[in-house]
């Protein structure tokens, strides 16, 4: 994010906790108070931000500047902004208890958050990544951990439009596959944090033979995001850094795999269509009766 390219209207604060892990410690603690009382923000000044934080009026300002503003005035407008454009929450989001609630509101809960899932998500990042996807020789799709089983879904999607693609589940498989990449090939890394160990090891795998990196992830400075040549970042309105290392749902970047896959479809027109036929007359032999 730069000063001439802001969240879109309620996406400042999943815009702080996107980049939140890559700013400095005192930078942090003024990212958390931000985060913390962002309700509170616009009738707040530097100083009084600067008390909670533990920090100096000038550090609130650099942070500020650090998460794309020209300066805290500016975040403080964002934010007015913001509040303006925010629906709160309907009456799905009741008091219900039991096994049928706690579910009918996870649903209502995920509707809600669409829009700030989606915050910063640039469209022009997103058609170069469709554009190398329907170009690419060979796709290999990295996931570990919580991300392992949507990169299985993504190269079996991509291979049922076309596309030669495969998603290693073993670590040094990964990495072997990577190696093997090359100019005109494709890498799609899957990880909600950005800082998976293992899949940054392809990642540098595949740059080094010098094929192409996507990533799919949740913060716009994490490790990942910054080594891959395209970045597609999309979380939950909640998100924390902590919560995405442990219980935090795939949703949103499912649904961007989703959309991806439905907009490759959509670039390679006829030769998606006869693949999928294909496809389909092999499910079809499949089935039993």
């Amino acid at each position: 994010m730069t000063e001439r390219s802001h969240p879109r209207p309620g996406g400042v604060i999943a815009a702080i906790r996107s980049q939140a892990p890559s700013l400095l410690p005192a930078e942090q603690a003024v990212a958390g108070v931000l985060l913390g009382r962002s309700s509170d923000i616009v009738e707040m000044t530097s100083t009084q931000v600067a008390d909670l934080a533990g920090a100096s009026r000038a550090t609130v300002v650099r942070t500020c500047q650090a998460l794309g503003f020209s300066g805290y005035q500016q975040l403080r407008v964002m934010l007015a902004r913001d509040a303006a454009f925010t629906v709160p929450a309907g009456a799905a989001d009741g008091d219900g208890e039991g096994p049928g609630a706690i579910v009918a509101r996870t649903f209502s809960q995920v509707g809600s958050a669409v829009d700030a899932m989606t915050a910063i998500l640039d469209p022009d990042a997103v058609a170069a990544a469709v554009a190398l996807l329907a170009s690419a020789r060979r796709v290999v799709v990295v996931g570990n951990g919580l991300s392992a089983t949507l990169a299985a879904d993504a190269a079996g999607r991509l291979t049922s439009i076309g596309r030669d693609a495969q998603a290693p589940s073993d670590a040094i498989a990964q990495q072997v596959a990577a190696r093997l990449l090359g100019t005109g090939d494709l890498l799609l890394v899957i990880s909600g944090s950005g800082s998976s160990t293992l899949s940054l090891q392809s990642v540098r795998a595949a740059a080094s033979a010098g094929a192409g990196v996507v990533a799919v992830t949740a913060f716009s400075h994490s490790p990942i995001a910054t080594a891959a040549d395209i970045a597609l970042i999309v979380g939950m309105p909640d998100l924390s850094f902590a919560s995405e290392l442990t219980a935090t749902t795939r949703i949103p970047q499912a649904i961007l795999i989703e959309g991806l896959i439905a907009a490759t479809t959509h670039d390679l027109g006829d030769d998606a269509a006869r693949a999928k036929a294909i496809a389909l007359e092999v499910v079809g032999d499949s089935l039993a009766e």
